[in-house]
């Protein structure tokens, strides 16, 4: 009974201990929020604005959510970006991929232009509804070796510029156009594309990068056109070994395993040191193969289907033919004929 009360003491005292050390702890988060109305008369559980120095100084990470989520400033204020009725702040890499109709951004190739002769395809004419797509290794397009670390504030800088001096140079909209695959902007690159094929419909690089992304967005058959026509605009002299590629890469995924096979052979080639291309004539060798022993296996099945339902037939058209042919019953019908006749050749030989 002592040693009991002695172990109760200790468990005790230890709670106690841990009590304390809890509570001498300063918490991270509870005195941060508080219920504050709003103009509109909601109620809504928000940062106080008397703590938000504290809470970047304790932890910026909660800082940048806080000031991302509900538009607060480092110094605790709302910013004008807030969104009112509650609604969320759109954050700025959001805000500058929207395209408005009268955006007078030159970087987003909005300014007027006549209609293109591609604007039925399907990808052009729903360009203002394609999704956030980065594609980082169009940046490669503007490094002069693999080492060189490219700098998107300066490389959208410089093609503002450019694009202010010369706003109908095909070699510029393509630049801005790739420039927007790089950063995801699947609509603005669509539209700096559209923009250089309305100046020049047959340029060979513009029509390539279009296809590029609308094959990324799976309209194969928009893609296909494109990749084909500029295959076509490339010259007698021209190495066309990336046309054949995207090629190759829109016959794989809509199943043409012939066509893409034949194309990735030609990149090959032209550049014998792709690796991509080399990977994907593996796959559709090993798929093909696949492909065989399944062929391969659908006609043994058949056959052996084909050879059990013969047996079967001659089985049953046996077996009728002896049920027909059953022994025959003493005294049945034409038994007394035969009778008379075994008596009367043997009256005559008598």
């Amino acid at each position: 009974m002592h040693l009991n009360l002695q172990f109760h003491l200790k468990i005790l005292h230890i709670i106690q201990i841990l009590s304390l050390i809890i509570s001498s702890s300063a918490p991270r988060a509870a005195t941060h929020w508080k219920l504050q109305q709003q103009p509109n008369g909601e109620t809504l559980v928000l940062p106080a604005e008397e703590d938000f120095a504290k809470v970047a100084s304790e932890d910026p990470v909660l800082s940048i959510l806080l000031a991302e989520k509900y538009g607060f400033g480092p110094d605790g204020v709302k910013t004008e970006n807030a969104e009112k009725e509650g609604e969320c702040v759109k954050c700025e890499n959001d805000e500058d991929l929207i395209v408005l109709e009268d955006d007078d951004d030159p970087l987003h190739c909005k300014g007027r232009a006549d209609d293109c002769v591609y604007d039925v395809l399907v990808g052009v004419l729903h360009r203002m509804y394609h999704p956030y797509m980065p594609e980082p290794e169009v940046s490669l397009i503007f490094k002069r070796s693999e080492a060189e670390e490219i700098d998107l504030n300066i490389l959208e800088y410089n093609l503002r510029e450019a694009l202010q001096l010369e706003p109908n140079s095909l070699a510029v909209l393509n630049q801005v156009g790739n420039f927007w695959r790089v950063k995801g902007a699947t609509s603005l690159a669509v539209e700096c594309f559209r923009r250089a094929l309305v100046i020049d419909p047959e340029h060979p690089d513009v029509l390539l990068n279009l296809a590029r992304v609308l094959f990324n967005l799976e309209y194969n058959s928009d893609a296909l056109l494109l990749a084909v026509e500029s295959l076509r605009q490339k010259g007698p002299g021209q190495n066309a070994w990336l046309q054949h590629f995207t090629l190759g890469e829109i016959h794989q995924a809509m199943s043409h395993h012939e066509d893409a096979t034949h194309h990735f052979r030609q990149v090959l080639d032209l550049n014998p040191n792709f690796q991509p291309a080399e990977r994907h004539l593996h796959r559709l060798a090993d798929s093909g193969s696949y492909n065989a022993n399944l062929y391969t296996l659908g006609i043994i099945i058949a056959l052996f289907c084909l050879v059990f339902v013969v047996l079967y037939l001659v089985t049953e058209v046996m077996a009728k033919r002896s049920k027909g042919k059953g022994p025959r019953v003493p005294g049945g019908p034409g038994s007394d004929s035969r009778i008379r006749g075994l008596k009367g050749k043997r009256g005559s030989s008598c």
